[in-house]
């Protein structure tokens, strides 16, 4: 009988044991988030046991499973089906066994879009929200001594806000306002990790700058090239790069005040070689402005431009489960002029991958642009790609050790961003 007693509960132990691998397998395949086309049905087929549920916006969204097993085939697959109703957002709960809860995922139905693709070349600008910190360093001050005021106060990453309660409009102004005060301590308000902080500071005379300092690095604004990926006549918001703005020396995503888009020319291609990835070199027309921008986000910066700035046919979009491997296009303006169609080939298609950045693997194979390029450099980031008439996402990052190949971001991505 103990024998019996202790058989039973190893096979109960194995069993749970078992479906608790099941349980989180499943909850690592299935996807975070379902992104759908008011108007549509789509069809999902999963190799998974699971059955599912809208519990709640029944008006936006409607899903259905059923097994994809038949009478001559073991099969522990799924197809779900997803009816697109409405614009919005719902929730769709999937189970084990059809009793088991594993995972609830955010289902978000976007209107019927058409855009119309850029691939034009533009300058970026962006005023930091604070003045950022670099870095902290010494002041040497009249008897040689090396002093460091901000030693323990203000690190890299932080945003200053105001001195003495006045609000650093740029780094011009704030100098001033450290030296008029003449050595006494300052009140220096930042922002660190999203928290607002105070702290005293006390400027140390240096008499090689013949101005009182505190020994920090700071930038107020950023510049750079980039490539507009769409513009919604609709809406007036446009979309470009596919990926963030970080700085360059703190490695973050750059918090923004303010922002231009503006003409830009073309000066010069430094083409990409392995290991090596070229780049764009251009001249910023800052007052010729296309744009403002309101957002830098991981995935794009997204704002809005005058209905004037970019003008061209509309073109539907496709989904990622629509999305293909094989031959594609990219729209991209490196000639100088107006953009222009390269043929690449889509290689892969990480469907629910999680670095939003790298939802498909892109080759180049048009040998004008192998010329005169090497394949993806900076600068075309946000070049748009295009297959079977849709517009499916854009170039984001360019393989270092190989140039003809890199990675784009899906267009659904792009869209739910600037919402």
């Amino acid at each position: 009988m103990r024998q019996w007693k202790k058989t039973w509960k190893f096979c109960a132990l194995g069993t749970a044991a078992a479906l608790t691998c099941i349980w989180c397998s499943i909850r690592f395949l299935l996807p975070n988030d379902m992104t759908l086309m008011e108007g549509y049905t789509t069809a999902y087929r999963l190799q998974l046991p699971v059955t599912v549920k809208t519990e709640e916006s029944v008006d936006v969204l409607g899903v259905t499973a059923k097994p994809t097993a038949d009478n001559l085939h073991l099969d522990l697959g799924t197809e779900v089906t997803a009816e697109a109703l409405t614009e919005g957002s719902a929730e769709v709960k999937f189970y084990l066994f059809d009793t088991v809860p594993v995972k609830t995922v955010a289902a978000n139905v976007l209107p019927n879009t058409r855009l119309i693709p850029c691939g034009q070349t533009v300058g970026v600008q962006m005023d930091t929200d604070g003045l950022l910190v670099l870095g902290t360093g010494y002041v040497e001050d009249a008897n040689g001594n090396k002093t460091e005021p901000c030693k323990g106060i203000l690190k890299t990453g932080d945003l200053i806000q105001s001195v003495n309660g006045e609000t650093m409009k740029n780094k011009e102004n704030f100098l001033s306002a450290i030296d008029q005060q003449n050595g006494a301590s300052v009140e220096i308000a930042f922002v660190r990790d999203g928290k607002e902080s105070v702290a005293e500071v006390t400027p140390v005379y240096s008499p090689a700058d013949q101005a009182y300092k505190i020994g920090i690095w700071i930038r107020d604004s950023i510049q750079g090239i980039g490539t507009v990926t769409f513009y919604d006549a609709e809406t007036n918001h446009f979309a470009a790069l596919g990926h963030g703005v970080y700085d360059v020396d703190t490695g973050e995503l750059m918090s923004i005040k303010q922002g231009n888009i503006t003409a830009s020319e073309l000066t010069e291609i430094v083409k990409g070689e392995k290991g090596e990835p070229g780049q764009l070199i251009g001249r910023i027309e800052s007052e010729q402005i296309l744009g403002e921008i309101e957002k830098n986000t991981p995935i794009g910066i997204y704002g809005t431009a005058e209905e004037t700035a970019f003008a061209g046919e509309s073109y539907p979009i496709a989904l990622q489960s629509e999305i293909k491997e094989g031959p594609a296009q990219i729209l991209s303006s490196i000639t100088g002029g107006e953009p222009m169609a390269y043929d690449v080939e889509i290689e892969q298609v990480m469907h629910y991958g999680k670095d939003q950045n790298k939802g498909m693997v892109i080759h180049v194979t048009d040998p004008a642009l192998l010329a005169q390029t090497g394949g993806i450099v900076q600068g075309m980031s946000g070049s748009p790609i295009l297959q079977d008439g849709k517009i499916v996402g854009a170039v984001t990052h360019v393989f270092v050790q190989d140039p003809t190949r890199g990675y784009g971001i899906f267009i659904e991505n792009m869209l739910e961003a600037i919402r």
